[in-house]
């Protein structure tokens, strides 16, 4: 059955905390970001191998010891099928603005894409920024990524600046 054939109704879900326990789930969400990224531009390409797949654990385990980043997850049916993470940061302390946020990943799996899944994500992650008392988000979308801009448009959020790049 395709992603919009499914009734929203019948298959309830929940956005939540990712638990320690499920890493390898939260690994394999991430790991389909970045192949839907890396098809856009060869930059975005993961490294492969059981290094890089330790490494990505690891940097999972940080990331939810730390009390300024969270892990969310959307379940249904008792596993993760949707991923966002977001961070809060310092800004340099000359600036009036001392911190922000940045959702740094949300990607859903592709049968579960176009259900609503990223938007209750996304609003649960400006939701945990805010209980935090902190007023901006940024984040970043590639260029190429015509579904991913429209999206975020859609939920509001506006250009900032451009990020320029040149390889050598």
């Amino acid at each position: 059955m395709g992603g919009a054939e499914r009734d929203e109704a019948a298959e309830p879900g929940r956005v939540r905390p990712a638990r320690p326990q499920e890493i390898d789930r939260v690994a394999a969400l991430w790991g389909l970001i970045t192949d839907h990224h890396a098809a856009l531009d060869p930059l975005f390409r993961m490294r492969r191998g059981p290094v890089a797949e330790g490494e990505l654990r690891e940097l999972l385990r940080a990331m939810q010891r730390d009390p300024d980043a969270e892990i969310l997850v959307f379940e249904r049916d008792g596993s993760p099928v949707g991923l966002c993470i977001v961070r809060i940061d310092s800004a340099p302390p000359i600036l009036e603005e001392t911190e922000r946020a940045e959702i740094t990943d949300v990607g859903i799996r592709p049968e579960w894409r176009r259900q609503g899944i990223a938007t209750q994500l996304v609003r649960a992650a400006e939701a945990w920024v805010r209980a935090r008392g902190v007023a901006r988000i940024e984040i970043q979308v590639a260029g190429g990524n015509r579904e991913g801009q429209a999206f975020w448009r859609a939920m509001g959020y506006g250009h900032l600046m451009d990020v320029l790049h040149k390889r050598l």
